[in-house]
């Protein structure tokens, strides 16, 4: 899978017009859309929609680490000087709609919309076999409902674009609602996991699979409290015996161990190119970027504690957790992001069965415990946990501890309502109008429709 993302083509380079109407429509449309002769030409179109989630601005970088984790009271950003304050000022909530960031994640994500609706409105015009015209459907239904999904998380009503539009189409389009935007994703995630594979051979490690497509349906359910719906799907990742806990938390992580038994997607990296590869996630040069109250959470016995560890690559000052390390080659590593894995997937099975109603023993305690003991934490007894108030919040504890550096913490604050809470701690009170983003101010000036396309208050 590393090396078939290795490549791509013009055209998609040329599919970001940086004054356009949410970056849907290139100069280059016409010949993109004739570019679609063959089952290659659809494969090409596919692997650049996961080569789109390697970017900077998402996966690949820091910029949208500023906006889920940093954001979050898991870590902080220690150098309110860099960048006249960019990213510090993502973290510390001081940042308005002008703040180049905000605008490089939007971007972003909708370029990978852009590249999957490509694809499918493209397909159906290409004779192929039916499987893999399915498979291939599924692969950037999948994508892009992980797009919009951070979208309608990080700024609320967004654009709900799904097909390829004209510059004259893209000028109508307003912010839907957030009620249509899940309805959208939920969609496209039954899609593909109805028409994904269980699994794919060794050469495409790393593509979309049916379980993914499930555990991330399960994860869109929980985020919209839909309990009922959300349990049945996760049941069926974790009765499908295709996903297990690793041995060790470290294991999850050693580079040599990659997309591992535990992970159920994860975006790929690669030093045999140079475009695959990123520099240290969490690269820091002037001291320790987790905050201490995470540290504190942990007993002596558990083994995830070291994973928030600090270390130097050989010959540099930049350093990063253990949990990510990996010795740079020429300054970059290739070491994979996970977006979602079998510990998360365990957790929010629990976190769901407890909110439709509280046990004091079964499948949802035995889920959060199975988490804890392999990292080597005593297990939770009933009478710990003797209500579903006290349930809830070991729950949204132990996922703390267990995916820290991952980019959830922020998502499990607002969809728990404890952000407010928990920044507090940290030194910051922000309000409600906090716990969404502003629009970027780009977007906001193109299109020029305050009842359509309005600034999110406060901003």
């Amino acid at each position: 899978m590393k090396q078939i993302l290795s490549f791509l083509l013009i055209f998609f380079c040329l599919s970001s017009c940086e004054n356009g109407f949410l970056d849907l429509t290139p100069e280059s449309q016409a010949n993109v859309n004739d570019f679609y002769k063959n089952p290659g030409d659809i494969l090409n179109g596919v692997n650049a929609a996961y080569a789109s989630l390697q970017s900077g601005s998402l996966y690949g970088g820091r910029d949208f680490m500023d906006m889920t984790e940093y954001r979050g009271d898991n870590t902080f950003d220690n150098d309110p000087s860099a960048n006249s304050g960019l990213r510090y000022n993502v973290d510390r909530f001081l940042a308005g709609s002008d703040n180049t960031i905000f605008e490089s994640v939007w971007r972003r994500l909708y370029l990978n919309i852009y590249r999957c609706n490509m694809v499918l409105d493209n397909i159906s015009n290409v004779t192929m076999n039916a499987t893999l015209s399915k498979q291939y459907q599924g692969e950037v239904q999948f994508i892009r409902a992980l797009s919009y999904f951070h979208l309608v998380q990080l700024w609320g009503p967004v654009p709900l674009v799904l097909k390829v539009q004209t510059t004259e189409e893209s000028r109508l389009n307003i912010r839907n609602s957030v009620t249509e935007v899940y309805a959208a994703i939920e969609n496209d995630l039954k899609l593909a996991a109805a028409n994904l594979p269980k699994s794919y051979a060794a050469v495409d490690l790393g593509r979309v699979t049916s379980g993914a497509a499930k555990g991330l349906l399960g994860k869109v359910y929980l985020t919209q409290k839909k309990y009922n719906d959300a349990i049945p799907v996760l049941r069926e990742v974790i009765n499908s015996g295709d996903f297990q806990l690793m041995p060790t938390v470290a294991e999850v992580f050693d580079p040599k161990k990659e997309y591992n038994k535990e992970i159920l997607f994860a975006v790929r990296f690669s030093l045999v190119n140079n475009s695959e590869s990123h520099g240290l996630y969490y690269s820091s040069q002037i001291g320790d970027f987790v905050d201490p109250n995470l540290r504190s959470l942990y007993s002596i016995t558990d083994t995830r504690k070291s994973m928030l560890d600090l270390r130097k690559p050989i010959g540099t000052q930049n350093q990063t957790a253990l949990k990510f390390f990996e010795e740079p080659t020429n300054n970059v590593v290739g070491t994979d992001f996970p977006v979602l894995r079998y510990a998360d997937v365990l957790l929010m099975y629990a976190e769901a069965l407890n909110e439709v109603g509280y046990q004091s023993s079964g499948d949802a305690l035995t889920s959060l415990n199975t988490v804890r003991t392999r990292a080597g934490a005593i297990p939770y007894t009933s009478a710990e946990l003797s209500n579903q108030a006290s349930f809830r919040e070991a729950i949204l504890l132990e996922r703390r501890m267990e995916l820290p550096l991952e980019l959830h913490r922020w998502y499990d604050l607002v969809r728990t309502g404890k952000a407010k809470d928990a920044l507090k701690t940290v030194g910051i009170n922000i309000q409600d109008f906090n716990l969404l983003f502003p629009i970027p101010n780009s977007q906001v000036q193109i299109y020029n429709n305050p009842s359509g396309f309005s600034q999110n208050q406060g901003y």
